[in-house]
């Protein structure tokens, strides 16, 4: 008896603790904790406020697009050195400066850490220097170390976080002609195939580099002009849209056809310049500048050589930027500005990004 009442205490006892801890056991083909209830997620840690007071974002100010021609020996007027591109590499790095497209610029896409500061390449001409191929000791055909391709991937090797975006306006449809015996057309494809993967970009230059305020004597010679380079890249790179114009000696057309500048058709084939590059002489304002100026934007001719009396382009523009460049908040869905230029925000250009006003002397 007195075991019998024991086992009956017992088998209650676990009915019991079942009942308690309510544990289902797992059927015919399930897996074991089936039906445990799911742990609640750990909650996400706050962010760290901005730090406005060390980074001072400002995306209203200025944009350097650099305009370089050949890279080569020696020194002059629309030349640059391999060493002197390279050093101007490094110097725009120890200044803050990191490499975004012309692409990121037109459509408000700058997308660089907090306190550094967006700068453009543009090579014209689309010369030998700006892309060669050359043969190394082995007889492997490698990037000659010394073009311009070759230093920014160089650079980038051993900076990273400088990017290696690049814009070249080239004329097609032999951009980067080499006279190498071996150069073939395979080759001229095969950079043009590169240059994409490597985040760099083909804009026009026009067919035949010339002057469109005294030379062009016709609408259909001027979309011919405009036009025909498109048509040309859709042969030898199926699906590239050209976006940028960069005008041949910074020439305009008569005002009455410089419609065509910006959109036009040529046999069958559209075409769209989103952006028109100037020759010179100043930086760009960003995407949400008042003075924003897609139509008309300017460069600056990255050289240090004196031309006639000409101005010391580079160095003067980069004092004047220290006061006025655009400074990065690192987050491209906001636009950070300080309240002392709201004023010179463009109006319905947000286009969904958040905008963000802070005061300086609230945070220093």
């Amino acid at each position: 008896m007195k075991t019998r009442t024991i086992l009956i205490l017992f088998l209650a006892l676990a009915l019991l603790l079942t009942a308690c801890n309510k544990v289902p056991v797992p059927g015919p083909g399930e897996e074991p904790g089936a039906h445990l209830p799911e742990p609640e997620p750990e909650p996400e840690p706050e962010p760290e406020p901005f730090d406005f007071a060390r980074y001072r974002p400002n995306e209203l100010g200025e944009i350097p697009i650099w305009m370089y021609h050949y890279i080569r020996q020696p020194e002059s007027t629309w030349v640059r050195t391999p060493d002197n591109f390279r050093a101007d590499l490094k110097r725009f790095y120890d200044l803050g400066y990191r490499l975004v497209s012309l692409t990121d610029v037109i459509t408000n896409n700058i997308d660089i850490p907090a306190g550094t500061s967006p700068m453009v390449l543009t090579f014209d001409d689309g010369h030998a220097s700006n892309f060669r191929l050359i043969k190394d000791e082995n007889g492997e055909i490698v990037v000659d170390p010394d073009c311009a391709v070759g230093i920014i991937l160089a650079f980038a090797e051993e900076y990273p976080d400088m990017g290696t975006a690049a814009t070249f306006f080239v004329h097609l449809p032999h951009p980067f002609a080499q006279s190498d015996p071996w150069y073939t057309s395979a080759h001229r494809d095969w950079k043009l195939k590169k240059l994409q993967e490597w985040g760099m970009e083909i804009g026009n230059h026009t067919l035949n580099h010339l002057n469109l305020s005294k030379d062009i004597k016709s609408v259909q010679h001027l979309v011919e002009e405009l036009g025909k380079p498109h048509l040309l890249l859709e042969e030898l790179l199926p699906g590239y849209k050209m976006n940028a114009l960069a005008l041949p000696y910074g020439s305009r057309p008569r005002a009455e056809w410089r419609e065509y500048l910006y959109a036009g058709e040529y046999q069958g084939v559209q075409y769209r310049h989103d952006v028109v590059l100037l020759v010179g002489a100043q930086p760009a304002k960003p995407y949400n500048h008042a003075d924003y100026s897609p139509q008309a934007m300017p460069r600056i001719r990255a050289s240090n050589y004196p031309d006639g009396g000409a101005a010391d382009f580079l160095d003067k523009a980069l004092e004047r930027l220290e006061k006025t460049r655009y400074i990065s908040d690192g987050d491209p869905n906001i636009i950070t500005i300080p309240e002392s230029v709201l004023d010179k925000l463009r109006e319905d250009s947000l286009d969904g990004k958040e905008l963000r006003i802070y005061s300086l002397g609230e945070t220093e």
